[in-house]
């Protein structure tokens, strides 16, 4: 079992609205977290991030074409998500966050991909769905189960 923390997160009120850095967010589940305008269940009703892919983002000087369509609610710090499996769980105190099939795949017109350069989005990302309601916050526990 891996454990890590919380680093930050963020949620969408409204389409067409720029994401907000919320201190904490109360997940619904089946459903998301509770108002953001993606909150409409299904398989990726969260998308992850860990802090290592986040800042190799940043450091790019060639960008690739989903780094500003790609938004995160949630940033882990100390979570290995190469080791996440489909059907794993993601836990806190509260709330509970199931790993989905669904990673962030690549696009033929990127321009990393056209020029066969690595992109972390696709193993240092992932989608889940909210098994267990419950707040998050930043700096709090959150540990990998198989």
């Amino acid at each position: 079992m891996q454990s890590g923390y919380v680093e930050s997160l963020q949620i969408q009120r409204k389409k067409g609205q720029p994401f907000e850095c919320v201190t904490f967010v109360v997940l619904e589940a089946g459903k998301g977290i509770a108002g953001d305008c993606h909150a409409l269940g299904g398989e990726k009703q969260i998308a992850l991030i860990s802090s290592k892919s986040k800042q190799w983002i940043r450091k790019q000087e060639t960008e690739g074409l989903c780094f500003r369509k790609f938004q995160e609610n949630i940033v882990t710090q100390g979570i290995d998500y190469t080791l996440l499996n489909e059907g794993d769980i993601l836990i806190t105190d509260q709330a509970a966050i199931e790993i989905g099939p669904y990673t962030k795949r690549c696009f033929p017109e990127c321009i990393l991909r056209q020029t066969d350069r690595p992109c972390v989005l696709t193993s240092g990302t992932c989608f889940g769905k909210v098994i267990k309601s419950g707040k998050i916050q930043i700096g709090e526990q959150i540990r990998h189960i198989e």
